[in-house]
């Protein structure tokens, strides 16, 4: 698959974003997307056949986690450009995005819709996890996948990265999980890709998406994943700040090829 690299076209207030100038986009993205998920994959079910307890299980799928983070960080580093251009940057124009307000509040309503149910011991535990996730999840689906899909227009990129992002959580329908969850956490997780993608377009950096997407799955880890009345009270509210949130960053995208 034949690639070249180039910065797109940036905006006034950005440096510009990193570019994969592949012959096929789509198929690209869906490679990298696949590629951000299989280790993590790998990890849950090497847990499960092992049999290993919490918070020895917790600790197992971080490193899987990790490890493929920084696969994603390699892939990176060999491709000719800097990591800035990924998004390893300190993040501008944050009044354009209201200060992530909006963002902040998706793990608070969390916190107030539900009960924590977590051990300090498995909380530390599952901190490392959501730490290894954040970088993760961002360095192959915002920072990797986006920069294959900006050939083909900001706004394209946005959408197909969440895309892509949303579909391979269905795969939790393979282990087995409750079918009204995982299509709500697909529909969720589409919503939640696509603000964060936009935030990288908005910001030109990664650091946002990491910081704030170790912080809900830690919440999101400690909590459970019960459908609760309660729950689906918190899954309403946060997805109605998402949609808003994402239509008001939508019109703050910075110029370019659309």
């Amino acid at each position: 698959m034949p690639t070249k690299f180039a910065p797109i076209e940036a905006s006034a207030r950005l440096r510009p974003m990193a570019t994969w100038q592949t012959r096929r986009p789509w198929l690209s993205a869906v490679v990298i997307g696949l590629g951000g998920v299989v280790l993590t994959a790998f990890g849950a079910g090497f847990s499960q056949v092992r049999g290993l307890g919490e918070p020895t299980a917790t600790y197992t799928q971080a490193a899987f986690v990790g490890a493929s983070a920084l696969i994603g960080l390699a892939i990176m580093l060999q491709a000719r450009l800097s990591l800035a251009e990924y998004g390893f940057r300190r993040p501008r124009a944050i009044a354009d995005a209201l200060w992530l307000i909006p963002l902040v509040t998706l793990p608070v309503i969390l916190l107030a819709s539900e009960r924590l149910a977590v051990t300090p011991k498995q909380a530390l535990a599952y901190g490392v996890l959501a730490i290894a996730v954040g970088f993760n999840e961002e360095i192959w689906f915002r920072g990797l996948l986006l920069a294959v899909l900006r050939r083909l227009g900001r706004r394209r990129a946005v959408i197909g990265a969440s895309a892509v992002f949303g579909t391979l959580h269905l795969t939790n329908l393979l282990g087995g999980g409750d079918p009204t969850y995982v299509w709500l956490q697909f529909a969720f997780a589409c919503l939640v890709g696509f603000v964060l993608a936009e935030l990288v377009e908005v910001t030109g950096s990664l650091w946002i998406g990491i910081a704030w997407h170790a912080l809900y799955d830690l919440v999101a880890f400690s909590v459970g994943d019960s459908l609760t009345t309660g729950a689906l009270v918190g899954i309403a509210a946060m997805t109605a700040v998402l949609v808003v949130y994402a239509a008001y960053l939508w019109r703050r995208l910075p110029n370019g090829k659309d």
